[in-house]
């Protein structure tokens, strides 16, 4: 999970000076007798052990120690080259080509190309396979990040398989910014925003990019949360501001126990808004999502959230390099624990784009128009991924039930006694038995023959051309 901050540097100057104050006055002797036997035994460890540490060596590993004693695995020492790293996690920038990528049968394929990106100008396009990268094979996207990452400046060679065709590009890496809010309708009223970070400028960009929705008219808006790691509080508390009148983002409890609530104010949405949220939504993400279903200002649906419900404080060191140390513990409004729990949703759903779909229809939504290529599934210009989500057996088109469940608005279930797989929706139900060859099932995933979904929902309209499916709905759906 990528790390995030939840202090703004404004707060160093009190954490130095508390750091100031408790180290003041004479220390206990127990303190000094545990620093001479540090001494002592790092001296003898210099001097005769096999490997000769030096004293660097063995001073990263008493400040890891330390750390590692507290049995935290937010608490961490950044050197100087990892704090910039991190800074450049947080505000989402990385020096590279600008693609998305992801794992399919042992290839790495790339699922989108970052507009004006290196990568773009090269013509590199989604759907190519990255073949090779300065010529080693790469067979994973961690191998394929890792090549690709660099210095800004420096080129790469990438091999493609494009339509069964070799090709050779040579980019420049740069600095890119992906940006961290991004939106546009769905239909039926309903808008739609990614927030995959609370960065430094996410609460400007979210209010333009709401302002601009909201200017077509809004009936409902969803909010991805999927995937947000968190950032920084203020963020979240800013972006709040939009959802909730007054109240409290979070209860911030500290190691003494005492309750600083972190307070919000704002104006409310006049529609209704649905969060989407899954088991990547972490941190400032969950203090947001878990605020606005507090309040009953939103819905969450998806997956279970990650369950960080600590706060990170940073503190420059003298020596060089940052420490991050875990300060307090948040409760929601309502007092109810995350860290190590998460945020159950209103509404689970399993499956990227099933919890896409079922979000929309959660708003309100009812016609959509859905594209099926190479495991991207496009909802009413919405992009998402999940490999599963249709595929062809046996020369048959099938639709994951989970996925055929949310565009249908209906209710999934399994029935052990008459071994059937059940798709039931305004008192009407299509049962299929596991042995029926309209019913395919895949590690304990059923799928329905898209035919007889559309037997059963007339509303629904399908065709196939190659390896593309698209699927229609229209408002007649329940």
């Amino acid at each position: 999970m990528n790390r995030r901050l939840f202090t703004r540097l404004a707060a160093w100057p009190l954490a130095l000076a508390l750091l100031v104050t408790g180290m003041t006055g004479a220390a206990p002797a127990a303190f000094a007798e545990s620093a001479e036997q540090v001494e002592e035994i790092r001296g003898l460890l210099e001097r005769y052990h096999l490997s000769r540490p030096d004293e660097d060596t063995l001073n990263r590993a008493a400040i890891e120690g330390m750390i590692y004693a507290l049995g935290d695995p937010y608490t961490e020492y950044l050197p100087p080259e990892e704090w910039e790293a991190y800074q450049r996690d947080l505000e989402q920038e990385i020096v590279g080509i600008g693609v998305y990528m992801t794992n399919q049968n042992q290839s790495v394929l790339i699922t989108d190309v970052i507009p004006n990106s290196p990568a773009e100008r090269a013509g590199i396009q989604p759907g190519d396979v990255i073949v090779e990268v300065d010529g080693a094979a790469v067979k994973t996207t961690d191998d394929a990040r890792d090549r690709l990452l660099g210095k800004a400046g420096t080129t790469v060679n990438v091999v493609l398989l494009r339509d069964g065709r070799e090709i050779r590009v040579r980019v420049t890496r740069q600095l890119i910014r992906l940006a961290s809010v991004s939106g546009q309708p769905m239909g039926d009223g309903v808008g739609y925003m990614a927030l995959t970070g609370f960065t430094s400028d996410s609460p400007e960009r979210f209010a333009e990019r709401l302002e601009q929705l909201e200017k077509g008219g809004l009936k409902a808006l969803i909010v991805d949360l999927r995937n947000n790691g968190g950032g920084y509080i203020e963020a979240a508390q800013e972006i709040a501001s939009h959802f909730i009148r007054n109240g409290v983002l979070a209860h911030m409890i500290n190691r003494d126990g005492k309750d600083t609530p972190l307070s919000v104010s704002g104006t409310p949405r006049p529609y209704p808004v649905v969060l989407l949220v899954n088991e990547a939504t972490a941190s400032a993400a969950e203090l947001f999502a878990g605020a606005l279903q507090d309040y009953g200002a939103a819905k969450l649906v998806g997956r279970k959230t990650y369950g960080k419900g600590v706060t990170q404080l940073l503190i420059p060191l003298s020596f060089g390099g940052v420490l991050k140390v875990t300060t307090q513990e948040y409760l929601t409004p309502n007092n109810r624990k995350v860290e190590g729990i998460g945020l159950t949703p209103d509404v689970v759903v399993q499956g990227p784009a099933a919890q896409l779909a079922a979000a929309y229809r959660a708003a309100g939504g009812k016609t959509m128009q859905i594209t099926y290529v190479m495991g991207n599934v496009t909802i009413n210009g919405v992009r998402t991924r999940q490999p599963n989500a249709v595929y062809n057996h046996n020369g048959a088109w099938y639709v994951n039930g989970h996925f055929a469940a949310a565009v249908l608005g209906a209710e999934l279930s399994y029935d052990a006694n008459t071994r059937t797989v059940n798709m039931t929706r305004d008192g009407r139900t299509l049962s299929i038995r596991i042995d029926d060859q309209r019913l395919n099932v895949q590690n304990g995933l059923s799928a329905f023959d898209i035919r007889a979904l559309a037997e059963w929902a007339p509303e629904l309209h399908w065709n196939v051309d190659g390896d593309t499916v698209k699927l229609s709905l229209t408002a007649s759906a329940g």
